[in-house]
């Protein structure tokens, strides 16, 4: 019982290591394409996408919201 007591422990430790990280991502991200969309014109939409793509960003859902 010891065992997966510490297994648990563990896992839970690597799950909350991971959601930390994944928030500091998040904020580097949007640093990076607040600085590179400073050049873009208000509606050149290829600019802000390329911007997104030099930082990393997240993708966008591909599945239909209906």
């Amino acid at each position: 019982m010891a065992k997966w007591s510490a297994i648990l422990v563990i896992l839970m430790v690597v799950i909350a290591a991971l959601a930390v990280e994944a928030k500091w991502s998040e904020k580097d991200f949007i640093q990076c394409f607040r600085k590179c969309s400073k050049n873009c014109k208000k509606h050149d939409g290829d600019c802000f996408e390329k911007c997104k793509i030099k930082c990393g960003g997240p993708n966008p859902p591909h599945s239909s919201s209906r």
